[in-house]
């Protein structure tokens, strides 16, 4: 039996960007308190270590608060801080040029401990060894980061059908691992 409870999508209010401008300390905690789990979970299935993901994260709300001013009310504003998030991974990954590591070399410095519930817990741990890097960011970006399949495609620069496609195929795999659970 399928859970019915509804899915958290984050909610941004855009004008919480103008108030960060105005150098309202509490609206940047406020995007902070709101943003940071989806933020670090998609940094995670990024980076597949907990120490980048944190320091990517931090980079992240710097470069948000450095460039609020930037942020149109045209679009999700999600979709505009993982665009951030997603860039400095990338640019990180390109200085590093290091060997590609993979889940098994990585499962026990990723933190899953850490982690409040133990459901959400299992889940990201058979999300990060059953799906590929790009499916995984997919699941993550539309259910944790609230995003549209549409902000996805545009976000990654990919078709929209590639996005839903990709998305559907890892959630039935998910769903042949945890049979009717998701």
């Amino acid at each position: 039996m399928q859970d019915e409870t509804p899915k958290r999508k984050v909610q941004i209010d855009a004008g919480i960007f103008r108030r960060i401008q105005q150098g309202e300390q509490r609206a940047f905690r406020e995007l902070y308190d709101l943003t940071y789990k989806p933020l670090y979970a998609f940094l995670l299935s990024y980076t597949l270590n907990r120490e980048d993901a944190q320091d990517l994260l931090q980079d992240t709300y710097v470069q948000v608060y450095k460039n609020c001013h930037q942020y149109r009310e045209q679009g999700n504003p999600m979709a505009w801080m993982m665009k951030i998030a997603r860039n400095l991974f990338l640019m990180k990954r390109r200085q590093d040029k290091g060997p590609e590591e993979h889940y098994e070399d990585m499962e026990n410095r990723i933190g899953f401990e850490d982690m409040e519930h133990v459901e959400n817990r299992v889940v990201l741990e058979k999300m990060f060894e059953r799906l590929s890097a790009a499916d995984r960011n997919l699941i993550i970006m539309h259910d944790i980061g609230g995003l549209k399949h549409r902000e996805i495609a545009k976000l990654l620069d990919m078709p929209l059908g590639t996005v839903m496609a990709r998305y559907h195929r890892g959630i039935r795999k998910l769903q042949k691992e945890f049979g009717e659970k998701l």
